[in-house]
């Protein structure tokens, strides 16, 4: 029997994305997913790009593989993904973080580091 550890995260914003839409006022989400030990993938509501910060502070919870969570094998993946209204959405930027490094933490703290992909 396989068990599960809860893991509840807050998606709260993103600053600085470069404009990816001149013609209409874009709308941009965040696909979360887990690798290895998570098939669930969870996505925030849309958020309208006006200005170069987009706010969320959307809630999110997972359930991790015991042995994966401990092993630290599984890795959160945060897809920023712009929506086109032909064809699939554009993603403007990734952020990965190892479940790990949010295993030890005690307070509440926001990680900043995020990987842009133009």
């Amino acid at each position: 029997m396989e068990y599960y550890q809860p893991v509840e995260i807050n998606v709260l914003s993103a600053q600085d994305l470069d404009s990816v839409n001149l013609l209409f006022r874009p709308t941009v989400y965040v696909s979360v997913s887990v690798t290895r030990g998570s098939r669930d993938k969870q996505v925030t509501p849309a958020a309208a790009c006006g200005k170069k910060l987009l706010r969320w502070n959307y809630r999110m919870k997972f359930y991790i593989e015991d042995d994966k969570f401990r092993r630290n094998d599984s890795v959160f993946v945060f897809q920023i993904k712009c929506k086109r209204f032909f064809g699939s959405d554009q993603v403007v930027g990734k952020v990965f973080v190892p479940v790990k490094q949010l295993r030890h933490l005690n307070e509440e703290k926001t990680i900043t580091e995020h990987t842009n992909i133009n």
